[in-house]
């Protein structure tokens, strides 16, 4: 049995006879071939129209027939492999497989079906004028649309697959002369050592590359917006992307990055600044009001003025529960809700979720179960929290919202200020891969600062963050 026949055998045996597996065996002047491919991920019209039509049609010339494929089929990628593992990896990857009996060289050659779904715009990360083309499951067309946005051959990748079954492609990407190398060495290293069945979301290496991280807050986050993506790369950040996942990774970040957003680019710096501000009031805001109602009810009554502390008490006169069970109650009912705004259908959810807040809202107090200023405080906090995307730092509001009603119900006003030093000096330990979390307030950055709460001209934020790449110039005005 020659060497081709027993690759045919072992691979009809290793793919237990699939009939997805297409074998066509062609005679070529007095060669004989085996095309092979897997249906489901080829295109049938490429294969009939580049390969077995260029075959018909040299067959009839006097040419080896290494040469007939290697440089007369009109294919635009064609890969001379040796080896039966490239085999099955081409032929899982949506390559035909050309073998030649009684020769140790075959040929892969593209003929991958288009299985991804079209450039839509960004779904989680919405904006009035920003960029409307978001990422897609497919790694090559995200490459595009960084590439067509960042013109340079300074943008650099260090490609891995990952995965035992799922031989997931992962691209780690950086400009190079901006990113710090040593990061990006890390990066590759921890990547490569990833030993796992399978990369079926990005999220899992997320997760696995994340292993400094104790706090509940994240330190890589998550974008499906190219123009964030090469924002990011230009500041001197990685990106890393991987096959079948629409949303690529940033890294390192703080949490001043949280607050803010695309859009902050088309706007006035005063207007901007402004719009900061606020989002990080109704951060604290978030965080804090409940904790605050319930060392105000529960422990500090004499820092409310006396009529507002009557009427505060006439309203719970008839609540069965104490202040916390009555805060945690409504608190997780509009959890509930914003949940299933996230896993609704588009069409369907804000009605949804205004409907169920309204009815529950107004059912809980006429049966007395809460009070309606309890209502009022809980809208106010869920009403903060919804200018926040990132589904971690959602999660991280919850957990430390809770810790800080906790604080409230053991000591009132001072539990609060104790675990809201706890709190800080938390953020303050915490890195993202080497990097200060609350850079630029601590350490302070004056570089940093002029794009925070405050933001600055254009014109004047022309240095980069020194944290993040030694190479800190971004814009040099020239001298006129």
């Amino acid at each position: 049995m020659n060497n081709t026949k027993y690759i045919i055998s072992k691979l009809k045996k290793d793919t237990n006879n699939s009939d997805e597996i297409i074998y066509r065996k062609k005679q070529i002047n007095n060669n004989t071939i085996y095309i092979i491919y897997n249906e489901p991920l080829v295109s049938s019209n490429t294969i009939s129209d580049y390969i077995i039509r260029s075959l018909n049609h040299l067959s009839r010339k006097n040419i080896p027939i290494n040469k007939i494929i290697a440089n007369n089929i009109d294919n635009i990628k064609i890969k001379s492999i040796y080896t039966y593992q490239d085999i099955t990896y081409y032929l899982n990857n949506g390559f035909t497989i050309i073998l030649i009996e009684e020769s140790n060289t075959y040929f892969a050659l593209e003929t991958k079906r288009n299985l991804s779904r079209g450039i839509n715009t960004p779904q989680t990360e919405n904006t009035l004028r920003g960029a409307m083309d978001s990422f897609v499951e497919d790694i090559q067309t995200n490459m595009g649309l960084i590439k067509k946005r960042i013109k340079s051959t300074n943008l650099w990748y260090k490609s891995n697959e990952i995965g035992k079954y799922t031989k997931t492609k992962v691209n780690i990407l950086y400009i190079n002369n901006i990113a710090n190398k040593k990061l990006v060495n890390y990066l590759n290293k921890t990547i490569k050592k990833i030993n796992i069945d399978g990369i079926l979301s990005i999220g899992t290496i997320k997760n696995l590359i994340e292993k400094e991280n104790k706090s509940v807050f994240p330190t890589i986050i998550s974008t499906e917006r190219p123009d964030k993506t090469c924002e990011a790369l230009l500041q001197g950040r990685i990106v890393i992307l991987a096959d079948n996942s629409q949303f690529a990774l940033i890294l390192p970040i703080t949490l001043n990055d949280l607050f803010i957003s695309t859009e902050d680019n088309f706007g006035k710096s005063i207007n901007i600044t402004l719009t900061r501000i606020i989002r990080y009031i109704s951060f604290f805001i978030t965080i804090l009001t409940p904790a605050i109602y319930l060392a105000l009810i529960t422990y500090n009554q004499y820092i409310l003025p006396e009529r507002l502390l009557i009427n505060f008490t006439i309203q719970r006169t008839n609540v069965p529960f104490p202040a916390f069970i009555e805060a945690l109650i409504m608190m997780t009912s509009f959890e509930i809700l914003r949940e299933c705004d996230l896993r609704s259908p588009n069409f369907s959810n804000s009605a949804m979720s205004t409907v169920g807040a309204l009815i529950l809202g107004s059912a809980a107090a006429e049966a007395k179960i809460v009070s309606p200023i309890m209502i009022i405080i809980i809208a106010i906090t869920s009403l903060s929290s919804l200018l926040f995307t990132e589904p971690e730092i959602i999660n991280g509001i919850r957990w430390y919202r809770l810790l800080f009603m906790l604080s409230a119900s053991i000591m009132g006003i001072t539990g609060i200020f104790l675990f809201f030093i706890y709190f800080i000096t938390k953020l303050c330990s915490l890195n993202s891969f080497t990097t200060p979390y609350l850079v630029p307030f601590s350490p302070l950055s004056i570089t940093g600062i002029k794009n925070s709460i405050i933001k600055l001209p254009t014109k004047k934020l022309n240095k980069r963050l020194r944290f993040f790449t030694k190479n800190i110039t971004r814009y040099k005005e020239e001298n006129k």
